[in-house]
């Protein structure tokens, strides 16, 4: 009966979580690699990296030529864990829906703004460092 019990509770508290899961980028141990020539212009999608049990959701865009990173996760409403989500040409925080249009996410202002997550280009892939990835693990 008891072992029932437990079973239970684990069961609800994991179908209880709030923080999504994304597919993962390929990562090599050192960095994720993500093809910038499968990421639509101006709609940012969403991955997931695995820390041990830990899950830190990002999220990449492509915008004007260039390519950006952040955390699905904002300074303020962090410890509710319900991240950001797409609508139309908007993210906006599930926690308090403030709303950011995806062409002013470069601006960066803003207390419940996503925080920047650093990745650069390298030819067709945009690479992010498993060290920068960690550095926001705190927010999840």
């Amino acid at each position: 009966m008891r072992i029932g019990l437990v079973a239970v509770a684990l069961i609800l508290v994991s179908a209880c979580s709030k923080m999504p899961s994304y597919p993962q980028a390929p990562f090599d141990g050192k960095s994720v690699s993500i093809d910038i020539r499968k990421l639509g212009e101006n709609k940012p999608v969403f991955y997931t990296f695995l820390s041990g049990q830990k899950k830190i959701n990002y999220f990449v865009v492509r915008l004007d030529n260039s390519v950006q990173s952040y955390f699905d996760a904002c300074a303020k409403c962090f410890p509710k864990r319900l991240g950001y989500r797409l609508d139309g040409q908007e993210v906006y925080c599930m926690a308090c829906d403030v709303r950011y249009s995806i062409h002013e996410l470069k601006d960066g202002l803003g207390s419940c703004y996503p925080i920047k997550l650093d990745g650069r280009a390298e030819g067709d892939l945009y690479i992010i460092n498993k060290q920068s990835l960690l550095q926001g693990g705190k927010y999840f």
